[in-house]
């Protein structure tokens, strides 16, 4: 095997004990800088890019990739108490957040709690997510708003979601082009 798949699957280890990540594959790769909730679940083949902010309750598919200081984070103060000024009024329950398999999340995108993004889902840069993303859709603005699908047709993305089920070929990871 080659000497560059030990040392990237030495250092994807070293990350995950470094953030203390129980639920982490071992080939998930979590960028030093990032800030990472304990209770992460990372699937296999997973990258999380420097600065990202990762709170609790976010589970991440096999094979998806977030870019630079993407944020999953919210949910966090109670609002709706009349006379309770918002730093007293607590914080509610916080809903769980799920990122399927084959996502590609751009840099700063904001994913707010208690959404799902769909297997084989695009998010382009910037973007705040403030409601579920179907399989194999591409969406940007804020709020997130459909731009268009990954796929040309149909069959082209039924075929793409059944190929995520099964372990895919090793393949080349995203490489440095200097």
């Amino acid at each position: 095997m080659d000497l560059r798949i030990h040392l990237r699957s030495l250092k994807c280890w070293m990350l995950i004990r470094y953030y203390g990540l129980n639920g982490a594959s071992p080939s998930a790769y979590v960028a030093r800088g990032s800030h990472i909730a304990k209770d992460l679940v990372l699937g296999e083949h997973t990258y999380i890019g420097y600065g990202a902010m990762i709170g609790k309750k976010v589970s991440i598919g096999a094979y998806t990739m977030l870019g630079p200081c993407v944020f999953c984070m919210g949910d966090d103060h109670r609002y709706d108490l009349v006379g309770v000024p918002t730093i007293f009024a607590g914080r509610p329950t916080l809903r769980p957040t799920i990122i399927g398999r084959d996502v590609w999340i751009g840099a700063r995108a904001i994913i707010l709690p208690g959404v799902e993004i769909g297997d084989g889902a695009i998010v382009a840069a910037g973007t705040v997510v403030s409601k579920s993303i179907p399989a194999c859709e591409i969406h940007g603005g804020t709020p997130n708003r459909k731009i268009k699908d990954r796929f040309k047709n149909e069959d082209d993305r039924a075929r793409h979601l059944r190929a995520l089920q099964k372990t895919p070929a090793r393949g080349l990871f995203a490489e440095s082009r200097s």
